[in-house]
């Protein structure tokens, strides 16, 4: 144990991070990180409680394998009794055992003859005999254990890991309702480790949580009160190590609990910045940041590595400290044991101490031990698994920003005419990114949304498509005011191609087809045909068929962009929404689905941001925006001679170019 503490004292006295320095303390971390959890905060029964409450479907289920279990300790707890029984009466042969006079008494009411003869053995003979009924009865009784066992392995299992299973499922729901603020938030690996590893985690206490705290308890009364009924003497030597004991638990539980709180936390930490760096891989590799991000990464696990150690290192005092006591029972029994042996045997026969006795009395200190050493693993997984649930819980009582009210209207089928009415957002409801945005959209109308950088034209479409809800102001559909409506109905009716062309684990056919499960290869097809990138699509390794890779990855950049139009057109949607759509593709392919894009859009309201202004001087309305607001309104042809801000935004991104204006009708 001597070189851990050196280690962690080392890492006590390790130079903060950067991020530490400047905040000054662990409290003020939680203003540079906004998913921060507290090192040192105490496990709470609500915890446990919310970890009994996912259990308590199957209730029924861990009650009948809890009785299995106590019923596999109590035949199991019979073997000193079988010892005991071998020492001082069968191997001495001075008369049969219970089990040979039972099997004399069925003999003789068949072969009265055969009976007798058994009745009047040697003493050796009779010795064998005593054994091996012993024996048989002990081999019975174990095997019937064994078959409890192994039902109670089976079913215990089964029942834990749907548990686990319903709180998976529950998980991922619960994701999938959260609104979008929380993902702006909250990082990737932080999630994933809480759907994962943090459930994996878990996964110890369920299954096996109620049956070995019951059955362990269970045994040690039973060991204890088994200890008193056959010796008071040698139960009053021993038991009084119970005190202690509970004594150095209480000290060991609260001391591990912060343990493996800040273990499974380092972990997180861990996880959360591999994942990052492993998703960003092209932006590490071209800049060049591979040893600082290592640098940065060895930092975290060290810190998570003196974690584990610190745990390891409070559970390897007190694993030792169990087993000095376990053997200190175990003199005080054999000296003790001893003694009484000796000082009674000149007795009278019924207050004589047996050597059967003292070693049936030496296994039963071993089984009232066995479980609190057990007791010391368990806690161990236990603290571990409260830490993990209770970051699940955490997150499970996240509520969504964006709900449907108890009243909302399903959205009928709409035209698509849209309607801002004095808009004031803020992600951060402190600092709007957005001030009193007014305009209306008609049904049918495209609408460009131009400007710089930063000045909230991804904001309108992430309002429009009800991903956040408005501080201030309306937002109406078809008349219809967004929070009074039912978010699914809205979503059936819009579609959404972003500049991030993400791209599902599947075929090309599959990820078009996310969009509507139900169509055909054919639609898909014409889908594609309506684009004009068929044949380009069919082009590719195996056509349709072909596997995008995780995220889309064994395709090109354009061909992504192909893939996502047709998915968002497959919908049919009323109100289409292109985010910097064509932001990925060519030029020569953009002329390519030029024509196709303006048959698509008309009788459909469709609300372009793009950098491209090929994409956008063809719109019915221009809306300028600067720093949240908006400046210019109007059509391209009227923008430009108004000479303002877009004339100024045109002539930069035009100059040296030549651009043919596609005017709106």
């Amino acid at each position: 144990m001597k070189p851990l503490v050196p280690f962690l004292r080392r890492r006590r006295d390790t130079p903060k991070s950067a991020a530490q320095q400047r905040a000054g303390s662990s409290e003020d971390l939680s203003s540079l990180d906004p998913d921060f959890e507290p090192d040192r905060k105490p496990i709470e029964r609500k915890v446990l409680r919310g970890v009994l409450g996912w259990m308590r479907p199957y209730r029924n289920a861990y009650i009948l394998t809890t009785v299995v279990g106590t019923m596999v300790n109590l035949l199991e707890m019979i073997t000193p009794r079988y010892m005991q029984q071998l020492v001082d009466t069968d191997i001495p042969g001075k008369h049969p055992n219970i089990f040979t006079s039972f099997i004399i008494n069925m003999i003789s009411r068949v072969n009265v003859g055969a009976a007798g003869t058994l009745a009047h053995l040697g003493r050796r003979e009779l010795a064998y005999w005593n054994i091996t009924s012993t024996i048989g009865a002990w081999a019975l009784t174990m095997t019937v254990a064994l078959l409890l066992q192994r039902f109670g392995i089976y079913y215990t299992t089964l029942i834990g890991q749907k548990v686990i299973l319903t709180l998976r499922r529950a998980v991922f729901a619960h994701l999938q309702e959260l609104s979008m603020s929380f993902y702006d938030k909250t990082r990737f690996g932080r999630i994933l480790t809480r759907g994962t590893s943090d459930i994996d985690s878990m996964s110890n206490f369920i299954v096996w949580g109620i049956n070995t705290a019951f059955s362990n308890l269970t045994m040690m009364l039973i060991a204890a009160t088994i200890i008193m009924l056959m010796d008071w003497r040698i139960g009053l030597a021993v038991l009084w190590l119970g005190p202690v004991l509970y004594l150095m638990n209480n000290f060991y539980r609260r001391k591990v609990g912060v343990a493996w709180r800040m273990t499974r936390e380092g972990y997180t930490r861990v996880s959360t910045n591999l994942a990052e760096n492993i998703s960003g891989m092209r932006v590490v590799t071209a800049f060049n940041r591979q040893n600082q991000n290592l640098d940065v990464f060895n930092d975290l696990q060290t810190t998570n590595t003196a974690n584990n150690m610190r745990a390891a290192y409070i559970n390897g005092i007190y694993q030792p400290l169990l087993g000095v006591v376990g053997f200190l029972g175990k003199v005080i029994i054999l000296l003790f044991g001893a003694w009484l042996v000796f000082h009674t045997a000149d007795g009278p026969a019924n207050q004589r101490f047996k050597v059967g006795e003292l070693v049936a009395l030496y296994v039963y200190w071993d089984w009232f031990m066995g479980p609190v050493i057990n007791f010391g693993n368990f806690y161990n997984d236990t603290m571990m698994a409260m830490a993990c649930a209770e970051r699940v819980q955490n997150l499970l009582a996240e509520k969504p920003q964006v709900t449907d009210v108890p009243d909302a209207l399903v959205l009928p089928e709409i035209r698509g005419a849209v309607r801002f009415e004095h808009v004031t957002f803020g992600y951060d409801p402190a600092k709007p990114v957005l001030h009193d945005v007014h305009f209306d959209a008609q049904a049918g109308q495209t609408i460009a949304l131009v400007g710089q950088t930063g000045c909230g034209k991804s904001t309108v479409i992430s309002l429009i498509c009800r991903f956040y809800q408005p501080q201030q102001g309306r937002i109406l559909i078809d008349g219809y005011d967004l929070r009074k409506i039912q978010g699914e109905s809205l979503h059936r009716q819009t579609g959404i191609v972003s500049q991030n062309n993400f791209l599902f684990t599947g075929t090309v056919m599959e990820n078009i087809r996310y969009t509507r499960p139900d169509a055909t290869d054919q639609q898909v097809y014409d889908a594609a045909r309506q684009l004009d990138c068929y044949d380009i699509l069919s082009r590719l390794k195996d056509g349709f068929q072909t596997d995008v890779g995780e995220r889309g990855g064994a395709l090109s950049l354009g061909q992504r962009q192909l893939v996502c139009f047709c998915r968002a057109f497959l919908a049919n949607p009323r109100i289409l929404i292109l985010d910097e759509a064509t932001s990925a593709i060519d030029t020569q392919t953009e002329l390519l689905i030029q024509n196709a894009l303006e048959r698509l859009v008309e009788n459909r309201t469709t609300f372009i941001v793009a950098h491209r202004l090929s994409t956008i001087i063809g719109a019915h309305q221009v809306l300028v925006l600067d720093q949240g607001r908006i400046v210019e309104h109007g059509n391209h042809q009227s923008l430009l001679e108004r000479n303002g801000q877009y004339a100024r935004l045109y002539y930069e991104f035009t100059h040296g170019h030549d651009i043919k204006p596609h005017l709106a009708p």
